[in-house]
């Protein structure tokens, strides 16, 4: 007997593609023959329509089939305009008939459509359910824009409800109603009764499985928000008053924390109203997993990794803007984080700012939390941060009274390794115990400080109330059982006290918070003071001395033909000027005349570089030794000149470049500097030959230290601003002592004033910060930004001012994208061999840090030198 066709039947491919082919011989035979009555034909296009209508995942097909069956000469059709509304072609007969034949073979395609519009119907765009509906296997409920849908989906017998992705392949859950409690078969039907949402077993006599809480209301409903939270909404309530939330997924969990969510606990609550993270079991299981993310009331705020109830990780408290331990994990343009606190209760969530961009965070089955974002539907998921990242992560990894440095494990002051066997085989869990036994307590005791640290576990702290620094340290001091304290944790005025061991401290390369460990002697606070008067003292009296020696030495010079430093240096402009006096420290007394004999008369041998504007020769004088010499050949140039001497004039710091003397008019606008025989940092850095050979890596974090010095240096003690950094204008000694050169553009603040305004933009594009093309504005940190720059090209050594790549419009950008894919260490230039894996990586986020385009979010010099003397501390 001949086997009946079933739906599946109809679905495959196979009779497709042989329905189909027919169709198309069937057209070449039928092309010749005389149609039936036209409403025959009408008739079946409205059913095939009235398909399309019912079951719209369907319209593809439909339109493939339907072109296939009518291209032909007796039949043509016109696709309609709109793609939201197009069903199918509409179709048009000529006057010729169609034969019996051809309506055959649309009865037979009319048939399979109807077959197909049998599958279960999928629910309206609305995104939502009342009582007495249902949703069953194959069927979703889809939020109001489509960013989610609740359905069923299935891990091999096993059924489970519940919340992915709408568009983002492949498949992300997010959400899982019945992860205890699979559904065997596939029988699954989401239920609406009056008292609860119901998660059905059919196959078992229509057996629960996972329900909401009872809900009392007479009209509750359940809505799939663009949030991606389910929410039983009591609908009673009308006119502008939205509905009272009866019930929501976001208080029910699993892996993954979306924008909005929340968890943490609550203390007044049942089970401390622990909302928390819980792993998949796998990544194609999603029952309940071994590891979990949650919050503890016996601590600070803060996020705790557990494997089953072993603590493997913790964040270290909330400090007010972010985890203390996770200093990089901080609000940014694009999403922000929050801690919300009350007596017993605390609650941690994050908020997507830029509505365009999703995010989720993940606890993954290996025990890893991701921090992922998608920018695009069509593209994959981008890591944004992982937590552990190294074994310093790792709880306790240095065991008691020691903290942890790049995975080195160093004791507390005043403390040794319990055991030094197991300590120099690097087996550090019996940690490090006081080197005087029994400590002695007493006023005489003070403390140690230790900067940028992941404080010790909060289980053993007490957190007070203080006005002060001071005051936090004098109540530590007077209770013996205070080893440690921190001062403004999580706020100001908070001051954290342990007791007992201090564990799982960390040593940072960023952060805010300070700890202080008790020793046993005083710092004598006091003689302290009487130090920093003296040397206030002895300060200011030097530098009435250095002014007096510097004015008389003005004099005595300006008697002279040739000045080495004229009066346009030292006149009454320059000398109303804001900012420190000079304190320039001339050693030579140099001569125009002088000049000409160190360079041979300026000859085209002693010249180094030559440009339009300006010529650059190395010269050298007896009792003097080289010297460089710039000569300037144009008008801005002559203004940029006299800029730079009335700059360099006020300067003396081991890293910027030392002014030797200079000469005005006569035809002859010249300055000259020390010489620095190692050339810049643009033709060492990025020299083709290797002249000059290549740069290691602590060569490179050396000159990057410097640099930040001199930035320091003209910053905070000289109000001066650059507006000009770039390789070609650090300049290395011998010994790669790097010198900020080139003050032409540079800018002294007035007192108060944070920031310029420049009537056009001047400096080197690649390397100069947005607000100066836009706003024509300057300030600090928009020398921080082209030292941002400037850092990216040492670790990487690609040059900014020649970058292209298809993928990326500039060097930030290109690095930027590779971090956030976790691949920065990729582009560590290979020249310079081996470099710690940390250091490399630490760098570039500090140089992705200053090329932010909004200069506040950027951090200023003082931060950067901590940060970059820490990494190698």
């Amino acid at each position: 007997m001949h086997r009946g066709i079933s739906t599946n039947d109809l679905l495959s491919p196979g009779f497709l593609s042989v329905l189909i082919s027919r169709t198309e011989r069937t057209n070449i035979e039928l092309s010749k023959a005389e149609s039936e009555t036209e409403s025959k034909l009408e008739g079946i296009q409205n059913l095939i329509q009235l398909f399309v209508e019912y079951h719209t995942e369907w319209r593809q097909l439909a339109s493939v089939v339907a072109v296939k069956m009518f291209s032909t000469k007796a039949l043509w059709c016109e696709m309609c305009k709109s793609s939201d509304t197009c069903l199918l072609p509409v179709l048009h007969t000529p006057s010729a008939r169609t034969s019996g034949k051809m309506l055959k073979a649309m009865i037979l395609i009319s048939v399979l459509l109807l077959a197909v519009a049998s599958l279960p119907r999928a629910q309206s765009q609305n995104g939502s359910l009342a009582v007495g509906q249902s949703l069953q296997v194959g069927q979703t409920l889809v939020s109001a824009q489509a960013i989610f849908v609740l359905g069923f989906f299935t891990n091999g017998d096993n059924t489970y409800l519940g919340i992915w992705y709408n568009y983002i392949k492949p498949q992300t859950v997010i959400w899982v109603a019945n992860r205890d409690n699979p559904i065997k078969g596939g029988n699954g039907s989401l239920t609406f009764i009056q008292s609860s949402l119901v998660l059905l077993d059919t196959r078992r006599g229509s057996t629960p499985v996972w329900f909401t809480d009872s809900l009392n209301t007479n009209n509750p409903q359940a809505f799939l928000l663009d949030s991606g939270n389910l929410i039983i909404n009591d609908t009673t309530m009308s006119g502008s008053t939205p509905g009272r939330v009866l019930w929501r997924s976001f208080d029910h969990p699993c892996d993954t924390l979306l924008s909005g969510m929340r968890i943490g606990y609550d203390t007044s609550a049942a089970n401390n109203g622990l909302l928390q993270l819980v792993s998949w079991k796998s990544e194609s299981d999603p029952s309940p997993g071994d590891y979990t993310i949650s919050m503890d009331p016996k601590r600070l705020p803060g996020l705790f990794l557990f494997n089953g109830t072993d603590l493997k990780c913790r964040t270290g408290p909330w400090n007010g803007q972010g985890f203390n331990g996770q200093p990089y994990l901080k609000t940014t343009n694009d999403v922000a984080f929050y801690m919300t606190v009350h007596e017993g209760s605390a609650y941690y969530s994050f908020m997507a700012l830029n509505t365009s961009v999703q995010w989720r965070l993940v606890l993954t089955p290996d025990g890893i939390a991701h921090r992922w974002y998608n920018s695009n539907p069509n593209n994959e998921w981008a890591e944004y941060w992982y937590w552990p990242q190294s074994q310093c992560d790792s709880y306790a990894f240095c065991g008691p009274n020691a903290i942890c440095s790049s995975a080195v494990c160093q004791c507390l002051p005043e403390f040794l390794p319990k055991s030094p066997i197991d300590w120099n085989q690097r087996n550090f869990a019996g940690g490090c115990v006081r080197s005087v036994s029994p400590f002695s307590c007493s006023s005489a005791n003070g403390f140690s400080r230790i900067s940028l640290v992941k404080v010790p576990d909060t289980q053993n702290a007490t957190l007070v109330q203080v006005k002060s620094l001071d005051d936090c340290r004098e109540l530590c001091l007077r209770n013996c059982s205070c080893n440690a304290y921190a001062y403004a944790l999580p706020g100001e005025g908070d001051c954290v006290m342990w007791s007992g061991d201090l564990l799982d401290t960390v040593q940072l390369t960023l952060g805010t918070n300070d700890l202080y460990t008790r020793i046993s002697h005083n710092d004598d606070p006091s003689h302290t003071d009487r130090q920093t008067a003296i040397i206030v003292s002895v300060s200011v009296v030097g530098g009435f001395l250095l002014i007096s020696v510097l004015l008389g030495f003005c004099y005595r010079r300006s008697q002279r033909k040739h000045l080495p430093l004229v009066l346009e240096l030292f006149g009454t402009e320059h000398e109303r000027a804001p900012g420190s006096k000079l304190t320039a420290h001339l050693e030579q007394s140099l001569d125009l005349d002088a000049i000409r004999v160190a360079t041979n008369n300026f000859a085209e041998r002693n010249s180094i570089i030559s440009t339009r504007s300006k010529t650059i020769y190395k010269g050298t004088l007896p009792n003097v030794g080289d010297l460089t010499i710039k000569r300037v050949n144009t008008e801005a140039g002559l203004e940029e000149l006299k800029n730079e001497v009335k700059i360099l004039a006020r300067l003396h710091h081991p890293n910027v470049i030392r002014m030797m003397g200079s000469c005005i008019g006569n035809n002859d606008n010249l300055i000259c500097y020390e010489y620095m025989p190692g050339g810049s940092l643009d033709a060492v850095l990025f020299a083709e030959d290797e002249k000059y050979g290549v740069l290691d890596w602590p060569s490179r974090l050396c000159i990057l230290q410097g640099i930040c010095e001199g930035l320091l240096y003209l910053h905070e003690h000289c109000r001066i601003i650059h507006r000009d950094i770039d390789p070609s204008n650090i300049l290395l000694s011998d010994d790669l002592i790097p010198k900020i050169s080139d003050f032409g553009l540079a800018t002294l603040l007035d007192q108060g004033q944070s920031e310029g305004k420049a009537e056009s933009f001047e400096g080197t594009r690649s390397y100069s910060a947005p607000e100066l093309f836009h706003r024509k504005s300057y300030s600090a940190k928009s020398d921080v930004y082209s030292f941002g720059v400037v850092l990216l090209e040492i670790v990487t050594g690609c040059k900014a001012a020649s970058f292209r790549r298809e993928d990326a419009d500039d060097l930030p950008t290109y690095v930027r994208q590779h971090w956030t894919q976790g691949t920065a260490e990729q582009l560590k230039d290979p020249r310079m061999g081996d470099a710690p894996r940390g250091e490399v990586s630490r760098c570039i986020h500090i140089g992705l840090r200053c090329v932010q385009d909004d200069p506040d979010v950027r951090p200023t010099m003082p931060y950067i030198r901590n940060t970059l003397a820490a990494i190698r501390s």
